[in-house]
């Protein structure tokens, strides 16, 4: 009789466990569209970015060409996370960017985050890719290859970040492997959530997914 009690008491903790293990798993699985019927769904910005009819998210070349109109930054609400994995197309007239880790939306100017250059490498000049390539992670990780398409064509990125490990792919090969707990990029926050830069230039994207990775979510 105890040894039956001790076996079902066993198989309670046992199932208890796994089902406990596979909700967590199946959380931390769940790919997340970001692009819905409104941009405002999932984004927020004072800039000129637009949802158009064939879900795509297109940003038109404005007059200035520099980084620092954060407001106009297209920037995801409510998602804040350490690891995760995100995915999408992009192409861009020659400049954008992926900003994640970013501690506080509302304070981009602080520039505390980190980044994932978009960027068009046909226009790219220097004999050496540099960190603002496509692929590169700013700051201070330049691509190990180009795996860009040729001018104007759509881009596929893979980015995963688990513990500050970051790998960033470009239409399905590896560009760059970096620990962001070393150097300049340790200095910045490893927490916080994403925005796409407004650089003056024109951005389209579209088949945004986030897949969040932090076990206490």
């Amino acid at each position: 009789m105890l040894l039956n009690k001790v076996q079902n008491v066993f198989w309670i903790y046992f199932f208890a466990c796994a089902f406990s293990m596979t909700g967590s798993s199946l959380l931390a699985s769940d790919w997340v569209p970001l692009i819905s019927r409104k941009l405002s769904d999932n984004w927020t910005t004072k800039g000129a970015w637009t949802l158009q009819d064939d879900g795509v998210i297109h940003l038109p070349e404005r007059e200035y060409k520099h980084w620092k109109n954060y407001e106009n930054y297209l920037v995801l609400k409510d998602v804040s996370v350490t690891d995760f994995e995100i995915d999408f197309d992009w192409r861009t007239s020659q400049n954008s960017g992926l900003y994640f880790h970013i501690p506080d939306l509302s304070q981009l100017q602080d520039r505390n985050h980190k980044e994932v250059q978009l960027y068009e490498n046909s226009l790219w000049s220097k004999p050496e890719l540099g960190d603002h390539a496509a692929g590169g992670i700013i700051p201070g990780h330049a691509p190990k290859k180009n795996a860009s398409k040729p001018a104007q064509q759509w881009n596929h990125m893979h980015v995963r970040c688990i513990n500050n490990q970051i790998t960033v792919s470009i239409n399905g090969e590896v560009v760059n492997r970096a620990d962001l707990n070393e150097d300049a990029a340790g200095k910045r926050s490893a927490y916080g959530g994403f925005a796409f830069q407004d650089h003056g230039y024109a951005v389209w994207l579209k088949n945004i997914k986030i897949k969040i990775l932090d076990e206490d979510i």
